[in-house]
């Protein structure tokens, strides 16, 4: 298998290539979802725009978790203006799929899965995930996706839990041409211009939703009980539908720990 590919950016491509998405690169940064929320809130980009790093020292998941990144892996937010379509909980779902027909497109690997409400899978390891942030006239999309560096490079805790795409795929990949891909996805699924479009864009989801049909657990924070039951799927409003035997819940918060066959 080829070696993981830490080769930076091309930054005058890639520029012209995702316009109108306006671009900032860095060498490092801790964040991109932090630095893309600094720069919004001081008024010094202008949305459309996309924050990408050669190097993510402290990459952010949801809550208190931590992403991993490496070189040869794509660390990057996209600032997106707010769509008076999207209430702020179908933002993750539709920006999943937008990332998931990306790498489809890339890949043609149709076992690349949607896991509710932010993660990318093939079977039970992550391939990529998101974190979406809601600012005053902006969602910020933070995008992670293991590309060339997987689990044979990962941290040990993580290495049973994790695919990069070249592990996939048995290639390295050009991460400009992943990131192109990635941003035309994103501009033309987050520019929905209807309400049934977006109820469209659930149902499309939906076929692609790894956990339907399989016993889940969940929980709605750290510090909560888990809830488990069936999942029945995701609703019209972006809802994870919760089978417990005795009735079904919607719940439109939480991560699911766990997945196992009926």
């Amino acid at each position: 298998m080829p070696e993981p590919c830490g080769k930076p950016y091309d930054v005058n491509l890639l520029g012209d290539r995702v316009r109108p998405l306006e671009l900032r690169h860095a060498r490092a940064t801790g964040s991109t979802n932090t630095w893309a929320k600094l720069e919004s809130q001081a008024g010094t980009v202008r949305a459309p725009a996309l924050f990408v790093a050669d190097s993510q020292e402290a990459g952010r998941g949801r809550g208190t978790n931590t992403w991993w990144s490496a070189p040869g892996n794509i660390a990057a937010t996209f600032v997106m203006p707010q769509n008076a379509h999207l209430a702020f909980g179908l933002v993750p779902l539709l920006a999943g799929l937008a990332l998931r027909r990306a790498l489809v497109t890339l890949t043609a690997c149709e076992e690349i899965a949607l896991k509710w409400p932010n993660d990318l899978v093939v079977g039970r390891r992550k391939t990529a995930g998101l974190l979406c942030e809601r600012l005053q006239q902006v969602d910020l999309i933070g995008v992670g996706v293991n590309v060339n560096a997987g689990s044979q490079e990962a941290p040990a805790e993580l290495r049973e839990r994790i695919v990069a795409l070249r592990e996939l795929t048995g290639n390295a990949w050009d991460l400009n041409e992943v990131l192109c891909e990635i941003s035309h996805q994103m501009l033309q699924v987050l520019s929905v211009e209807s309400q049934s479009a977006t109820h469209k864009l659930l149902r499309e989801y939906s076929r692609h939703h790894w956990p339907t049909g399989k016993n889940v657990e969940l929980v709605d924070t750290d510090r909560a009980p888990r809830v488990g039951g069936r999942c029945a799927g995701i609703d019209s409003q972006g809802r994870l539908v919760l089978n417990t035997g005795l009735e079904c819940h919607p719940l439109l918060t939480g991560s699911i720990v766990s997945v196992t066959s009926v």
